[in-house]
């Protein structure tokens, strides 16, 4: 925990040159259930989210997170794990048309394999404003504090773009994910790769998307390093989708429908993922 404390004190430390200016500020909940069907390994569970995201509206913008989540387990006792999230975003400053983003992820959890894991990340992405972009993630999971010392490295390019379809306009953007484990953990196999695809759509108060992906992963790090996938699970594709509603007074609030199949590392159980998320957010 020490490692968490200094790194909000770099959080702080950075906030004041935000908050040397005028201050953004946007705030959201979210609540997920989670099932696992066909499994004899897991039954379900939940978690719990709160985001916070103060910014300049130019070039400043941090991010922190706080995840509470709980996996009802079949054979084995129930987990608990908390899940702390803390990024800073440049953009534009450093170097025109970039955006440079740095963060860190850490994990408190009853799994033995990724207790007081550290997830380090770093993005860099060149754009033209409304227009397209293109970019790269690295991310480093360390998880030495287990027994089995585990190192995980991931490398996520992608590409987006905005584009006109049935007199509307979308945005698209692949991401391709290289996930190398060092360690067996019940699965030989250290090298996966993934290809994800994702829509999105804006008309009036609402807003769209769909996503899929296919491939394999296996300790994955997603949705800009706020998600990390610790438990030692093989995942074998996926799809999302989900609707968003502006309301007033600057509130979003949005459904989330995620699914994806999945084994159990050394247990031969295959299973399918479901979440559903419901989040409410604005500024304020």
């Amino acid at each position: 925990m020490k490692k968490v404390w200094s790194f909000l004190a770099v959080f702080l430390m950075l906030a004041s040159s935000v908050w040397a200016g005028e201050i953004s500020t946007y705030g959201s909940l979210y609540g997920s259930y989670v099932n696992f069907g066909g499994s004899d390994v897991k039954d379900d569970g939940w978690a719990a989210t709160a985001y916070l995201n103060l910014s300049d509206r130019q070039v400043h913008a941090l991010e922190l997170g706080l995840t509470q989540t709980r996996i009802n387990y079949d054979t084995l006792p129930d987990l608990d794990q908390t899940d702390f999230t803390l990024a800073y975003t440049n953009t534009g400053q450093i170097l025109k048309n970039h955006a440079i983003r740095l963060g860190f992820h850490y994990i408190s959890s009853d799994d033995d394999l990724t207790d007081q894991g550290k997830i380090y990340f770093a993005k860099v992405t060149y754009f033209r404003p409304a227009e397209w972009n293109a970019g790269l993630e690295i991310d480093y999971s360390d998880y030495s504090d287990s027994n089995v010392d585990l190192d995980v490295f991931q490398i996520r390019p992608h590409y987006g773009f905005f584009f006109s379809a049935f007199g509307r306009r979308l945005y698209s953007e692949t991401r391709f994910y290289y996930i190398h484990k060092d360690k067996d953990v019940g699965i030989s196999m250290d090298n996966y790769y993934s290809l994800e695809q994702v829509f999105t759509y804006t008309v009036g108060n609402m807003d769209y998307k769909l996503a899929g992906w296919v491939g394999q992963q296996i300790f994955a790090v997603k949705n800009e390093g706020f998600v990390v996938y610790n438990l030692a699970d093989r995942y074998l594709g996926g799809l999302e989708a989900e609707v968003g509603y502006r309301l007033e007074n600057n509130l979003r609030l949005a459904l989330n429908l995620n699914q994806q199949w999945l084994e159990h590392v050394g247990y031969g159980d295959k299973a399918s993922q479901t979440i559903v998320t419901v989040s409410l957010g604005g500024s304020f």
